[in-house]
């Protein structure tokens, strides 16, 4: 993945994620937490709080953010999966 130092290319709303264009590897809470399907797992998110974990599927989310990375290797992430 090309984290580097805890900086992310991209932060989406996890209700408009597009996994075909993106890796994600991060959920963030926002301001309020939220409650999201993270990988067929439904996660409580606190405010302000995040987990790190590679998102192969994402539904609901609303009030959380998903970072990461572009799959397109010629503007981001040179992993692809």
């Amino acid at each position: 993945m090309a984290n580097i130092s805890e900086v992310y290319s991209i932060i989406v709303p996890a209700q408009s994620a597009v996994t075909s264009a993106h890796t994600y590897t991060e959920i963030y809470g926002g301001s309020a937490g939220c409650s999201i399907v993270i990988n067929g797992v439904t996660v409580s998110m606190g405010a302000a709080s995040s987990i790190n974990v590679r998102i192969r599927t994402v539904s609901g989310g609303t009030g959380c953010f998903l970072l990461g990375e572009n799959i397109d290797v010629y503007n981001g992430s040179t992993s692809l999966y």
